[in-house]
Order: structure tokens, then C-alpha cells, then sequence
């Protein structure tokens, strides 16, 4: 593949940052051909294939030879992996450095669309820990919920708000990651759009933001606690200049982290770097800091919640719905809505989401309509959805005309509600009434491409 067109103040930036014979390097990599990686869902998925490679700074990820069409795979669909750049997986060897996942944790996703690394912190936290997952965009933030939904782990709420909106959360959390809004740099040889984007003006604008950001995201956490700062970018502005800021105006200390020399990280001021011809992935910058400072937790007035703690008796006939493990605070909306939380980290829900102003539980449950219980998608993708269910395995060409929301035929399915699964993973409920199949996949996430078998 050609070589992207760069514009000029980028080559000199990165030549000046690498010298002569790295840049050469540098633009070698940016014509050849992008890794594919994914990473799996340890809860849903054991194994890929035996001839994929693994990314080395993640277990659970692996490069695969060429770039399948996606879409196609029902097991996408049902959260069985993500698709995420591999050098953007370097954070789950940054986290065990920094921070005991054995405890329960606070963790704040600030700037989380569309999810990949939220759900990367989903499956390193401990299940007593929780994680608010934010996005302020109201069209990404669908995104990043439907994305958490089909992943499938209770312990996360889902916020849209702006960053200040945070304050009343002040001194709250043990964990903030700030994957922030950068200039795209790290992006060039895989989408041609960010080069045309590019401008030494974007990116100081882009560095503008990021510090204020950084300065909304520091109050958040308690003394001690950690943030972890990256981007998808090269440049001093957007990286080693901000975690310098960060250090001379906020009270955050660097820590150290260390890395194999055989990963090709690379060690700059101030942070880390993943340039492409030294890893086999993109562009990626990431640098952790320690709040040295004590910001007194904040007395405000909580808010209005939508979600109430649901009666007792409202959710009994749950047990047949839920695995008899999962110890649960169900919630319920004004419309009658149920949705949950682990009772495991249900006091840290308590503390937090009174004072969040636009937030849901990505574990929705469903809702009572006409004495019948209708069950919501997010149930079927969950790692807490009753393993005794009836449940009927799809062949490929009627997992995707399910996942299209077509109408399909099961044959010798009896009345009433029943899972639907492709090889052992969940994609969602259908309904029985005297032989006919109602399919309830969500309209917003069927498939619209034409294609596959």
C-alpha cells in the first residue's frame, strides 16, 4: 500500500523527533499494511484460532492474518470480542503497575467512546469494583452503550456528560483514564481522513482542550489515586507537554512503568510511546500520574435519580431470569423498567450515582408489560443471564438473518421466551407464539449491510 501523503510541518515534527534513519523507518511503516487485532472476551470466548499471533502486552489479544468483514461474525455481535488497534491494549499492562486490581476500585472511563478500552477495564477490575463508563457526544454515547451492553458485565454505568459536570465527584475515585480527544496522528496509516484533518493549528487546539480536561479530571481522585493520561498522537503538545503541565499545575507525580525491550515501547520524557516501526500497531501514547494533592469531597445536593432501588416484591420472578450467583440490587424506572448492579459493589453505586446527571446501568433486566415479563437484550448478553433458559443454537445463515431482525423458524421450539446463540454465544431473545418466531433484536443494532451468506 502506498505511503499516505503527510503534510509538512508533520514531517518535520516527526523527523525532528526521530532523527534520519528512524523516520525512514517511520514512513516505511505507514505503507504497509495495518494489523488486524482483536481481543477476546474471556468470559464468552476461550480460544480464536491456533494460528493467531498474540499481542504481547495482552493476553486476551491476538492479530488476526487479514481483516474478515466483521459484521458477518455473529459472535461480534454477541460481545465475544473487540476489535481494538493492539497498541491501544498496552493498558492492561500499565494497570497492574500502577494499581491493585484485587481491591475494589472507583474507576472513571472519562472520554470512553466507542469502548475499547472501557471494556478493557471492565475485565481487569475486580467484580467488586465499579466503573463509570462516560461519553459526552449523545451519538457516541449509543455507541459506547450498545458496545458495553453486548460485553456483557454488570459492575458499569453508563454517563453522558461533559467532564466539569464530574465535580460533584470530587476526591470519588481510585482510577480516572483520560483516552483523550488528540489530533489523530497515530491514526494516519489507517484512516487517510485523520491526514486530512491534521493541522499544526488543530493540533494546538487539541492540546488546549486535553489541559482542560486533565485540570477537571485531577480533582476526581482521591490522594493517591491514579490517572492515566492517552492518545493516539505523536506530538510533544498533545503528550509529554501535558503530562508536564499536569505535574507543575495539578500535584501529579509521574510513576515509572516498565516494559519489555522486546515490546519496541519506547521510553520518552514524560510518557511512553508506540511508534509503527517499532510495535506492530499504531501510533499511542500513554503516561500515568499520582495525585499528590487532597480535594476535599464535595457536599452538593444529589439529583433527581430516574432509577430507584426496586421493592422486593417487584422482583422475585427474577430468579428464573438470573443465575442464582449473581446477588443483584435491581433498580426500577418510572416506566417500569428493571434494570441491576452487583450487590458486590452496590455501595459504591449508592455514593456515586446520586450525584451523576445523566446516567444508565448497563445491565438492563427488562420490564413487566401486561403481566408478562419482557426481557431486555442487555439480560441476554450478560455474564448473570440464567444458564437453564431454553436456548437454541443458530446455524450461520440464521444468525444473520436474526441479527438483520428477519423472521426465522425454529424448528420444534415450544411457547414462549428462549435464548438464540452461534456457537455457544448469546445474541438474544426470540419469542414462540403457536409456531411463529417474533424476533426481539434490537432494531438500532441489527445489521444493515447487504452481504454475508
Amino acid at each position: 500500500m502506498p505511503s499516505p501523503v503527510l503534510p509538512s510541518a508533520f514531517s518535520n515534527q516527526m523527523l525532528q523527533q526521530l532523527g534520519n534513519t528512524d523516520y525512514e523507518a517511520f514512513l516505511q511503516a505507514l505503507s504497509s499494511p495495518t494489523p488486524v487485532s482483536i481481543r477476546r472476551n474471556p468470559f464468552k470466548l476461550k480460544n480464536w484460532s491456533e494460528n493467531s499471533d498474540g499481542v504481547k502486552w495482552n493476553k486476551e489479544g491476538i492479530y488476526l492474518a487479514e481483516r474478515p468483514v466483521f459484521t458477518f461474525d455473529p459472535r461480534l455481535h454477541g460481545g465475544a470480542y473487540y476489535v481494538q488497534e493492539a497498541s491501544s491494549m498496552l493498558l492492561s499492562a500499565v494497570l497492574p503497575q500502577v494499581i491493585d486490581l484485587n481491591q475494589p476500585l472507583k474507576v472513571l472511563d472519562l472520554a470512553a467512546a466507542p469502548g475499547g478500552k472501557s471494556t478493557l477495564l471492565a475485565a481487569a477490575i475486580s467484580e467488586d469494583s465499579l466503573l463509570i463508563s462516560n461519553e459526552v457526544i449523545k451519538s457516541r454515547y449509543q455507541i459506547l452503550r450498545e458496545n458495553l451492553c453486548k460485553w456483557g458485565y454488570p459492575n458499569v454505568l453508563c454517563a453522558n456528560q461533559d467532564s466539569r459536570e464530574f465535580a460533584p465527584l470530587q476526591g470519588q475515585f481510585d482510577l480516572v483514564l483520560l483516552d483523550a480527544p488528540c489530533s489523530g496522528e497515530g491514526l494516519f496509516r489507517k484512516d487517510p481522513n485523520a491526514v486530512n484533518e491534521w493541522s499544526p493549528e488543530h493540533v494546538q487546539h487539541c492540546s488546549a482542550r486535553q489541559r482542560r480536561i486533565l485540570a477537571e479530571a485531577s480533582p476526581l481522585l482521591k490522594p493517591g489515586g491514579i490517572l492515566i493520561y492517552c492518545t493516539c498522537t505523536y506530538n510533544e503538545f498533545e503528550n509529554a507537554l501535558n503530562v508536564a503541565w499536569s505535574q507543575d499545575n495539578l500535584e501529579l507525580s509521574p510513576i515509572p512503568l516498565s516494559f519489555p525491550a522486546e515490546w519496541g515501547v519506547q521510553a520518552r520524557d514524560f510518557g511512553y510511546q508506540c511508534y509503527p516501526h517499532h510495535v506492530q500497531g499504531e501510533g499511542f501514547f500513554i503516561a500515568a500520574m499520582r495525585q499528590e494533592k487532597h480535594y476535599t469531597v464535595l457536599k452538593s445536593a444529589p439529583t433527581k435519580g430516574f432509577w430507584k432501588n426496586a421493592p422486593r416484591k417487584n422482583v422475585d420472578f427474577l430468579k428464573k431470569w438470573v443465575k442464582s450467583s449473581a446477588e443483584l440490587l435491581v433498580l426500577e424506572s418510572p416506566h417500569g423498567e428493571l434494570a441491576a448492579v452487583p450487590q458486590a459493589c452496590a455501595d459504591f453505586f449508592q455514593e456515586l450515582s446520586p450525584y451523576l446527571r445523566r446516567w444508565d446501568p448497563v445491565l438492563e433486566l427488562g420490564a413487566l408489560k401486561h403481566q408478562d415479563f419482557i426481557p431486555a437484550p442487555a439480560l441476554a448478553l450478560s455474564t448473570v443471564v440464567h444458564p437453564n433458559l431454553p436456548n437454541t443454537s443458530l446455524d450461520l445463515p440464521t444468525a444473520l438473518k436474526y441479527l438483520r431482525k428477519e423472521v426465522i423458524e425454529l424448528p420444534d421450539s415450544s411457547d414462549g421466551w428462549s435464548l438464540v446463540n452461534y456457537e455457544g454465544i448469546n445474541l438474544g431473545w426470540v419469542k414462540n407464539i403457536k409456531g411463529r418466531v417474533n424476533n426481539y433484536f434490537p432494531k438500532e443494532w441489527r445489521i444493515r449491510m447487504g452481504g454475508g451468506v
